[in-house]
């Protein structure tokens, strides 16, 4: 089995990762549709033993942000994780401003509208602010916890060990 190696931050400047940029996007996607889809939707699932459970509807994809944060931290490396992070909030910071401007512009005569479209995006800026907040907390702090256990495990907790160590067996990928 090799041993990790070190890697100094500033050698990886300026370099090229592949797939960084798709998997930025469907982060920054996933944290602004979670917002504007599921804002609004309640729903309710019958649960075993529980019963009845309304949730909002944007739970249902939002954890999917946290999984593709821990693979940019763990893939590209805790400060593209977090240049992936302040994407999203600059884009979800754009999108409360885009809301707050369309909900206020004058309604042209006939359009009776206005009230539905008040009652989906005028709480958005308020909902964009706590899920901000609440990410922040908890998006950084899962990051940073990934990146120190994996500074304390000597890298033993990446996909690459795992695929040697599946390897050494003849299992696993061989790419």
């Amino acid at each position: 089995m090799t041993t990790p190696q070190s890697i100094n931050a500033r050698d990886l400047a300026g370099r090229q990762f592949r797939y960084f940029d798709f998997v930025m996007v469907a982060f920054v996607v996933i944290l602004l549709l979670s917002n504007v889809i599921g804002a609004e939707k309640r729903s309710v699932i019958n649960l075993p033993w529980i019963g009845l459970w309304p949730f909002g509807a944007g739970i249902l994809f939002f954890p999917i942000s946290y999984v593709i944060d821990d693979v940019l931290t763990e893939v590209y490396g805790y400060a593209r994780a977090r240049r992936a992070l302040w994407a999203g909030f600059g884009a979800l910071l754009f999108m409360a401003v885009m809301e707050w401007t369309v909900v206020h512009l004058p309604v042209a005569q006939g359009w009776n509208g206005q009230a539905a479209y008040e009652r989906v995006f005028g709480a958005g800026w308020r909902i964009i602010l706590a899920s901000i907040t609440a990410f922040w907390v908890g998006d950084l702090l899962n990051s940073f916890v990934l990146a120190k256990m994996k500074i304390a495990t000597g890298g033993q907790i990446s996909v690459d060990a795992h695929d040697r160590q599946h390897d050494r067996g003849g299992r696993g990928r061989t790419a």
